[in-house]
């Protein structure tokens, strides 16, 4: 499938006028995994040095991050083979979610399988294929067709030949013993850009799954205190699962809409919002279905959260604003409407990406030029 394919022509059309001539090499970009995977240093219980000897102990190949301390990359291993190849053997259909997992190494559990040819039997090769034919693994039959379909849970198939490899970490005796957590780089960067201390009340209003939240924690040395907001029951209950896995100990979470964060009548001398979005920027992306429609949709809904957030930010705050998109929508559209509200761009301390489209100190990165998901992160205070 080619990216004419993979992209919906509205949305295809819609990056050539905004990128132009690099409007292909995005698209290309994005439906492939990060060149780079992160992983965060939890240095509330280890330090960078003493993670990478474990590490390789394991059996990775840990880089160190020539941009934070705390950061940690794996080179992608792959492509292992063409678009066109053709395995011949039984197949296996996974649905999106689970496509894009086996895409780059993940082993395929039952609930992510759509249909499966009859007569799979346990030790059968397979060769696993996305909605749309897409194939993006080959592996052994853990389970027969009819158990694939009806279970709910358990390994379907063990994948020994995904398109990409990127490293299994879950099951790692450091991951248990909360040493590391699995983030992007730019997603670091942002809890860098805040700039959190102890002495702060700082306030994340979209926190799930916490991986800045457990980054702005060891930033102040699981000191003072951060108020994490999130409107999902089941997502909060995973975060705090993985705060005590990784001894964060000054995350107090709430679950609440964060568009109603000033019935707390709480002031935050800092606050992240890390907007709902589109998710263009992430990666790998097999196929696309949003549309420029829904990219307009969207940046309203996100400037709900803006208001909220300014509303319970205290006078000379800072509101630190970031997506996972690339539409200049909900990015530097929706900080000039900060900046209609009184609030003033500031310089990034950590600036490692490009400057925005008609903004110089926002960042913006690109799948394709910083080998990262598709980010975008804003400083601003309330004056």
């Amino acid at each position: 499938m080619s990216y004419e394919e993979a992209f919906p022509k509205e949305l295809r059309e819609y990056y050539r006028r905004l990128f132009g001539s690099e409007a292909e090499e995005i698209m290309a970009s994005l439906r492939t995994p990060v060149e780079k995977y992160y992983i965060r240093v939890n240095t509330l219980k280890t330090s960078r040095s003493k993670l990478i000897r474990i590490l390789r102990r394991e059996g990775l190949k840990p880089r160190r991050s020539p941009h934070l301390k705390e950061g940690i990359y794996f080179e992608r291993e792959g492509a292992n083979f063409d678009d066109d190849y053709e395995p011949g053997l039984k197949r296996v259909v996974a649905n999106k979610f689970a496509s894009e997992s086996v895409y780059q190494g993940a082993m395929l559990y039952a609930p992510g399988v759509l249909k499966a040819d009859k007569g799979i039997k346990p030790g059968d090769k397979v060769e696993i294929r996305d909605p749309r034919g897409l194939l993006v693994g080959i592996g052994i039959a853990r389970m027969g067709s009819k158990e694939m379909m009806l279970s709910t849970r358990g390994l379907a198939v063990e994948v020994t030949l995904p398109k990409f490899r990127l490293p299994s970490l879950s099951e790692l005796e450091s991951f248990k013993e909360g040493l590391f957590y699995a983030q992007s780089l730019p997603s670091m960067v942002a809890a860098r850009v805040l700039e959190p201390s102890e002495e702060e009340l700082v306030i994340d209003m979209a926190a799930a799954p916490g991986g800045k939240a457990s980054h702005i924690a060891q930033l102040m040395e699981n000191k003072g205190e951060i108020i994490a907001i999130d409107k999902s029951r089941n997502r909060l209950r995973k975060m705090e699962e993985e705060l005590k896995r990784l001894g964060v100990k000054n995350v107090r979470l709430i679950r609440m809409d964060a568009r109603k964060l000033p019935e707390l009548g709480i002031q935050g001398d800092k606050i992240l919002l890390d907007a709902p979005c589109t998710a263009l920027g992430i990666r790998p992306k097999l196929w696309e279905s949003r549309t420029p429609k829904e990219i307009v949709a969207t940046a309203r809904y996100q400037r709900a959260f803006i208001w909220a957030a300014i509303k319970s930010l205290r006078k000379g705050g800072m509101l630190v604003y970031s997506t996972c998109t690339l539409s200049p929508e909900e990015n530097e559209a929706n900080v000039r409407y900060m900046l209609e509200k009184g609030l003033k761009l500031e310089e990034q301390p950590v600036f490692i990406a490009s400057h925005g489209i008609g903004l110089e100190d926002v960042q913006r990165f690109y799948p394709n030029r910083h080998m990262t998901q598709g980010f975008f992160i804003a400083r601003l205070r309330k004056v």
